[in-house]
C-alpha cells in the first residue's frame, strides 16, 4: 500500500507542503506535524510561504498557535477555531467555495489552500488539516503536506473522493491586499470585516482598498471602507469613499448619515445639515439613527479630538 494511502485509514495530525498547477509547487516551507495540532502546523506553513513572499509578517508564535487551536477535550482543532487564529496571526480567512475546481483555481493563483480530511472511517472519523501545494495534470496527482513528508501525492480521484466524503472544506489564508482567485464580493467582504473585528482595522483598510480595485462600484465595500476609514480618523479617506458610495447610489441613507455626522464633527455644520435632510428611510431602526444625527447637528457637534464642557 503507498505511504500516503496507508495514512488514510490511520490517526493524528501530520506536517504539509506547497505545489503549482500542473507539475510545479508552491514553495510552502514544511514543518514536521505535532500531535493533534495539524491546523496550527498548517496555519504556521501557510504563514512562513506568505511571510516569504508577500509584505506580511506572522503575528503569533509557534506557542500561540498551538494553544489557540488545541481543544484538549477534542484532540483537535475546529474550523472556526483555525479561522480566528488565522485572522489573530493577521491573515485574512476566506472558506473556499467547496468545488474542485475551485481549488484548482486557487493552487494556479500559487494560493495554498487548507483542506480538512476525514483519513479513517464515517462511523470513526480521523480529522485532519492539510495544506494543499498544488497538482500535477500529466499524472494526474494533488500535491499536499499530509503526512511526514512535503508534498506528498495523491492521485486525483482518490483525493476528490476522499474530500467529498470529508465536507469539501477548505479555507484560503491570504495576507491583507491579496484577494482569493474565486472570491465574491459578498464573502470577501466578510471575511475582510472578520478581520476588522479582531481589531485590526488597518489591516482591514488595506483589504477593503484591495476588494474595491476588483469590485470598484459595489456599495457595501464602499461603505464598510467608508466606515472603517472614520473609525481609524482618516477623515479626509472616509469622506472621499462616503461620497463615492453616494455618486453610485444617491439615497443610501446609512452612508448620507454617516457622511453628515463626519462633516459635523469636523467643523462643517451646514453641509452636515444640508446632507442629513437628504437621508431618509422605511427601516424604522436606521430612521431612528438619522433623526439622533439630525438632532446632534443642531445642536452642534464636539469637534473630533475635542471634549464636550
Amino acid at each position: 500500500m503507498p505511504a500516503l494511502a496507508a495514512l488514510l485509514i490511520l490517526g493524528g495530525c501530520g506536517p504539509k507542503e506547497p505545489l503549482l498547477p500542473s507539475g510545479d509547487h508552491i514553495k510552502v516551507p514544511f514543518v514536521a506535524p505535532r500531535s493533534d495540532l495539524c491546523a496550527a502546523t498548517s496555519i504556521e506553513m501557510v504563514s512562513s510561504y506568505w511571510q516569504a513572499t508577500a509584505p506580511y509578517t506572522p503575528r503569533l508564535s509557534q506557542e500561540e498557535l498551538d494553544a489557540r487551536t488545541l481543544i484538549p477535550e477534542k484532540g483537535g482543532t475546529l474550523q472556526i477555531e483555525l479561522m480566528a487564529t488565522a485572522r489573530a496571526n493577521g491573515l485574512i480567512a476566506y472558506t473556499l467555495t467547496p468545488t474542485f475546481d475551485a481549488l484548482l483555481r486557487e493552487l494556479e493563483k500559487q494560493h495554498p489552500v487548507i483542506v480538512l480530511l476525514n483519513r479513517s472511517y464515517a462511523w470513526y472519523p480521523l480529522w485532519h488539516y492539510a495544506p494543499v501545494t498544488g497538482y500535477n495534470k500529466k499524472d494526474q496527482t494533488i500535491l499536499m503536506h499530509f503526512s511526514d513528508r512535503p508534498h506528498e501525492a495523491i492521485s486525483i480521484a482518490t483525493f476528490r473522493r476522499l474530500w467529498e466524503r470529508s465536507g469539501n472544506w477548505g479555507v484560503v489564508l491570504l495576507p491583507p491586499g491579496y484577494l482569493p482567485a474565486t472570491a465574491t464580493s459578498k464573502a470577501f467582504l466578510h471575511a475582510a470585516y472578520d478581520l476588522e473585528k479582531t481589531g485590526m482595522r488597518d489591516d482591514a483598510i488595506v483589504a477593503y482598498k484591495s476588494a474595491l480595485k476588483r469590485w470598484p462600484k459595489d456599495i457595501n465595500i464602499l461603505f464598510a471602507l467608508a466606515n472603517a476609514c472614520y473609525q481609524a480618523k482618516q477623515f479626509a479617506a472616509a469622506e472621499k469613499y462616503y461620497r463615492e458610495l453616494l455618486s453610485v447610489e444617491p439615497a443610501h441613507p446609512l452612508a448620507l448619515n454617516n457622511l453628515a455626522d463626519l462633516l459635523c464633527h469636523t467643523g462643517r455644520q451646514n453641509e452636515a445639515m444640508a446632507i442629513i435632510k437628504k437621508a431618509v428611510s422605511d427601516d424604522s431602526k436606521i430612521q431612528s439613527i438619522i433623526n439622533a444625527t439630525q438632532k446632534e447637528i443642531t445642536k452642534g457637534c464636539t469637534p473630533q479630538g475635542k471634549k464636550r464642557k
